[in-house]
């Protein structure tokens, strides 16, 4: 049977872990698979370091789910829970991963720029479209008291992501470029959203939650989530992995196809109310 253990919420807990007993959080030799995370992700894990592992980080997936059902209800969009039938909710769930909470964070916005300094190719594309000053003076805080416990981190967490292994949907051939189309729609926040999370890169699909809130219409989320579990049947291979690539023609691309149907639904209303 496959044990993840505590998952990617390993990383908030070591390193909150390593501050407390005065150790360098960054006193490891990086891999492919060990990247580790900004500083401030300490500040997610203190409250958890004493608790097992799998406890822990089941209480934070746990607690992130719920915030996101919580915003979704909140803003009266009850269909929208499908995106936990989703295969990239499901795969984010195996490894205790932030993308739920950074889907959250599109209903919670002060949460948006504190989670940009946690994982930010993931929660950029959120954060730009959800900035309050709030958020802004919250994430500032935390990134001044991170440089005053340890100034040099920035540096040092840069050079360890140089074995990173990512993609870039909108440079995905051939189906990436597509997606500078949502430029169509540039002044509407879920376009944005969806052209922010083109241009920046992810590591596994189960980084891809805030897709989900791109679908303004119940119809559009249902098919979305459907669709999501074509994904494992192209390459599921040892230790529960995907090619990411294949996100790009089966997720993003109907997700880009939610945004030219509100282009095109907004001109045909726009076209319609002139020859009133």
């Amino acid at each position: 049977m496959y044990y993840p253990g505590p998952g990617d919420f390993n990383w908030a807990l070591d390193t909150a872990t390593a501050l407390l007993q005065g150790r360098d959080p960054y006193d490891f030799e990086a891999s492919s698979l060990k990247v580790p995370y900004p500083l401030p992700v300490a500040l997610f894990g203190l409250p958890f370091v004493a608790l097992p592992k799998p406890l822990a980080a089941a209480l934070f997936f746990g607690g992130s789910s719920g915030l996101l059902a919580y915003g979704i209800l909140r803003a009266d969009e009850p269909w929208r829970l499908s995106i936990f039938a989703s295969f990239p909710y499901i795969y984010a769930l195996m490894f205790a991963q932030w993308s739920p909470l950074i889907a959250a964070a599109w209903f919670f916005p002060a949460l948006a720029p504190l989670l940009a300094l946690v994982k930010p190719n993931i929660a950029l594309p959120v954060a730009l479209n959800r900035l309050t000053w709030t958020g802004v003076t919250l994430a500032g805080g935390t990134l001044l008291v991170s440089l005053l416990i340890y100034p040099s981190w920035p540096l040092r967490w840069l050079g360890m992501t140089r074995e990173y292994q990512n993609i870039t949907p909108l440079l995905t051939l051939p189906f990436g470029p597509f997606l500078a189309l949502a430029l169509l729609r540039w002044q509407d926040d879920r376009a944005r959203l969806l052209l922010a999370m083109s241009v920046l890169p992810f590591r596994g699909v189960y980084d891809l939650v805030a897709l989900w809130l791109i679908p303004r219409l119940s119809r559009h989320a249902f098919v979305l989530t459907a669709l999501s579990w074509t994904v494992p049947l192209f390459d599921f291979g040892v230790g529960l992995q995907t090619r990411p690539a294949w996100s790009v023609p089966v997720l993003f691309l109907p997700a880009l196809g939610c945004v030219l149907y509100d282009l095109w639904q907004a001109r045909r209303y726009d076209a319609h109310s002139h020859a009133q």
